[in-house]
């Protein structure tokens, strides 16, 4: 059996570690059997080939929730590099709690994903769900609480570009610069922000929503991580895009548009002028897990 999951665009412009939104490329695929014990195998991008890897971790926690005793054999095809901002490790942990639930029948969304963020605290040291919730449904999707598990979604399928730079941001260092307060002001602004946005996703403005990819408790301290952020997002809008933010905690960004092919384009020579490579993916918000 085999499960694809796709990556994802966390945060989404004034959502911190509540907005998310899944999209086509790329993606891991995961192939696997039950079996005697553990195992895994990897093809693409370098993670752990041992019960390390978040894929083996959430599958156990599924197993461990259910009391159930099985080991699963993993040949994990990872196409989402790590520390990337595209849900690289949400993923990967989702793919072995879906892997572990169609051996046992599971299908409750609830354990699954409560798994699966059992993969995600392996990776990051925390339990959230701003990617592997958004992995799995495909939709744009709010986290209203994460004990317990409450997420409103949203319907969504429109073209957006998202661009790689060959350089990495762990998550842990890109939470380290965020302060432990911030300004009324920026928290009333980011709220107006997110407020608005989900209204205009639901109208289908991508123009609006554009407009509203902007970030006041995030983004400011980030920065500093990406002394090349506005550098490319002036290539962005210069080039048509309605809005330009960052993917989760970066380094990937991410743009909308009339013409996301010829954005990223844009974005990716912005990047090429400053010594750094770039992949860019041009595809569609609105892709959940699926299987083969």
């Amino acid at each position: 059996m085999r499960v694809r999951v796709h990556a994802t665009i966390a945060n989404f412009g004034p959502g911190f570690d509540v907005f998310g939104v899944g999209i086509g490329e790329p993606y891991d695929e995961l192939t696997f059997r039950e079996a005697d014990e553990w195992g895994i195998r990897v093809k693409g991008h370098d993670v752990p080939m041992d019960e390390r890897n978040v894929a083996v971790v959430a599958a156990k926690a599924l197993a461990g929730m259910l009391g159930e005793d099985v080991a699963l054999r993993m040949k994990l095809k990872k196409g989402i590099r790590p520390k990337s901002g595209l849900g690289s490790s949400g993923a990967s942990s989702l793919a072995g709690a879906l892997a572990m639930a169609r051996v046992l029948g599971v299908e409750d969304e609830g354990l699954i994903l409560r798994a699966a963020m059992e993969g995600e605290k392996a990776a990051s040291g925390s339990v959230h769900g701003d990617n592997v919730v958004p992995a799995y449904y495909g939709d744009f999707t709010v986290i209203e609480s994460s004990e317990p598990l409450r997420v409103w979604r949203l319907p969504v399928d429109f073209e957006v570009v998202a661009v790689l730079p060959s350089v990495e941001i762990p998550t842990s260092e890109a939470r380290r610069v965020l302060p432990p307060k911030i300004p009324r002001g920026d928290a009333v602004r980011n709220l107006a922000l997110a407020s608005s946005l989900v209204l205009a996703l639901r109208e289908n403005d991508l123009p609006a929503v554009g407009r509203l990819l902007d970030d006041r408790i995030a983004l400011p301290y980030r920065k500093s991580l990406m002394p090349w952020y506005e550098t490319v997002r002036k290539a962005a809008l210069e080039a048509g895009a309605y809005g330009f933010s960052v993917s989760g905690s970066g380094p990937a960004v991410f743009a909308l548009g009339e013409d996301v092919a010829q954005i990223g384009k844009a974005i990716a020579e912005a990047f090429n002028g400053i010594g750094i490579e770039a992949d860019v993916y041009v595809t569609k918000a609105g892709r959940g897990a699926l299987w083969f």
